[in-house]
């Protein structure tokens, strides 16, 4: 699927896509190149977000924590044969 866009750019931009056969390719392709660096910015706030919260908690909850995995990891195996 493809949606028309109509975009303002500054003149050494419309220089550029106007020498080019098609400017819609080359602005996918500059799009596309930006695409993983603004996923792995995300990605890295989530994890400092994690960790930010990992730091905040209780040595008490830390303990509940995993407790409740070690918990869980023994419904998950019950009966299981290693």
């Amino acid at each position: 699927m493809t949606v028309k866009l109509s975009i303002s750019v500054p003149d050494d931009v419309a220089a550029y896509l106007q020498s080019q056969g098609n400017a819609s390719a080359a602005i996918v392709d500059a799009v596309r190149r930006v695409l993983p660096q603004a996923r792995r910015e995300r990605q890295r706030a989530a994890a400092q977000a994690y960790g930010e919260y990992m730091r905040r908690r209780s040595a008490q909850q830390a303990e509940d924590d995993q407790a409740m995995i070690e918990h869980s990891n023994d419904i998950a195996l019950r009966d299981a044969q290693w």
